[in-house]
C-alpha cells in the first residue's frame, strides 16, 4: 500500500498526540513534578489541535505543531543539564516541515534558551558554554542539512514524476494519432478497393438482353492484366446469372493482335467449362484484315457481324430446340 506525505503527516501527529498524552499519564502515575507534567499535557493538547486541523484540510497545522512544541521545550527544559528532548522539534521538524523551518526552530530554540540564561542574571548555564553551543549548532546545521537533502530529492522524484507523466501523454497522444492514421488508411484501402472493383465492373460491363444471354461490350485496349479480370468477371456474372450464351462485341477494341485474340480465347475456353456458349461480334473489316495478315485464326469462336445477329440466331436456335422439343413429346 502506497502512503503518501499527507498520510504521513496525519499519521505523525496523530501519534505524537496520543504518546505525549499517555507520557502525561505516566507522569502522573510515576508521580513525577509538576514542572514535566504540565508541559507533556501541553504538548499533547498542540498535536491533538494540529491534528484536527489538519485533518480539516489546513495544511499550515504541521507548522503549528513545530512551533508550539518548540517554544513548549525551549520554555520548559532545564537549564542546569543538557537533554535529548531538545532534540525533539528539531526531528519532528525535519520529518514534517522545510529546511527553513528546521534551522528556524534550531536557532529560536537556542535564543530562548540563552534569553531564560540572562533573565536569571547568571548566564552560566549548560546551554552558556561555547563547547555546548557550539555543538548544538552544528547538530542543527545537520538536520537542516538532512532536511535539505530530502527537499531536493522530493522536488528531484516530482519533477522525474512530471516528466514521466508528460513522456505518457505524449506517447498516447501518438499511440492516438497513430491509430487514426491507421483508422484512416484502413478506409483509404476500402475505398480504393472499392473504386478498383467499381472500375472492374466499368471495365467489363455486362447485360441481360435476354432470358440466359448477356451482352459485355468491350471497349478500350487489352493487355493480360485486363483479360484476367475480364475472364474472372464473366466468370462471376455466369455464374450468378445462371447464363447459356455471353455476346462478347469487340467493336470498342481499336486492336485486336495475337496477345488479344489468345486472351478470348482463352475467355472463351473457360465460360465453356460453365455450359455457357461466346459469341463474337463487332469486329470490323480493318481488324479482320489485320487478323488474316498475321494469321490468327478464332476456329474457337462463334462469330457474329453485330449483337443483334448474334441475339437473332440463339433465338431462332432455342425456337428450332423448343419445336422438336414439342414433336418428340407428341
Amino acid at each position: 500500500m502506497r502512503i503518501d506525505q499527507r498520510q504521513l503527516v496525519f499519521a505523525l501527529l496523530g501519534g505524537m498526540a496520543g504518546y505525549t498524552l499517555v507520557r502525561g499519564l505516566l507522569n502522573i502515575i510515576f508521580g513525577d513534578p509538576v514542572a514535566t507534567i504540565i508541559p507533556t499535557f501541553i504538548v499533547a493538547a498542540i498535536f491533538a489541535l494540529a491534528t484536527w486541523l489538519y485533518w480539516r484540510g489546513w495544511e499550515e497545522a504541521r507548522f503549528l505543531a513545530t512551533a508550539g512544541v518548540a517554544l513548549v521545550v525551549a520554555i520548559a527544559l532545564p537549564l542546569s543539564r543538557e537533554s535529548i528532548v531538545l532534540f525533539t522539534p528539531l526531528a519532528f521538524a525535519v520529518a514534517i516541515t522545510n529546511t527553513q523551518w528546521v534551522a528556524g526552530v534550531g536557532l529560536a530554540m537556542l535564543v530562548i534558551l540563552l534569553g531564560r540564561d540572562i533573565a536569571d542574571g547568571a548566564f552560566n548555564s549548560v546551554y552558556a558554554s561555547l563547547a555546548v553551543g557550539a555543538s548544538y549548532l552544528v547538530q542543527v546545521t545537520a538536520f537542516a542539512a538532512a532536511r535539505f537533502v530530502l527537499d531536493m530529492a522530493r522536488i528531484e522524484a516530482e519533477r522525474n514524476a512530471a516528466q514521466a507523466q508528460a513522456a505518457k501523454a505524449e506517447i498516447e497522444e501518438r499511440a492516438t494519432v497513430i491509430e487514426q492514421q491507421q483508422r484512416e488508411l484502413v478506409e483509404q484501402n476500402q475505398r480504393q478497393q472499392e473504386l478498383i472493383e467499381l472500375v472492374s465492373q466499368l471495365e467489363t460491363p455486362a447485360v441481360r438482353i435476354a432470358e440466359g444471354v448477356l451482352l459485355a461490350p468491350l471497349v478500350g485496349g487489352i493487355d493480360s492484366r485486363r483479360a484476367s479480370q475480364i475472364t474472372s468477371r464473366l466468370l462471376e456474372l455466369v455464374y450468378e446469372r445462371r447464363a447459356n450464351l455471353v455476346i462478347l462485341d469487340v467493336a470498342g477494341v481499336p486492336v485486336i493482335d495475337t496477345a488479344v485474340a489468345n486472351a478470348l480465347t482463352q475467355t472463351v475456353r473457360a465460360l465453356r467449362l460453365l455450359g455457357c456458349r461466346v459469341t463474337l461480334t463487332g469486329i470490323s473489316s480493318q481488324v479482320a484484315l489485320t487478323l488474316t495478315h498475321i494469321g490468327i485464326e478464332l476456329t474457337e469462336l462463334e462469330v457474329a457481324a453485330s449483337p443483334q445477329e448474334a441475339l437473332q440466331r440463339w433465338l431462332s436456335e432455342q425456337s428450332v430446340l423448343a419445336r422438336n422439343q414439342r414433336h418428340g413429346l407428341n
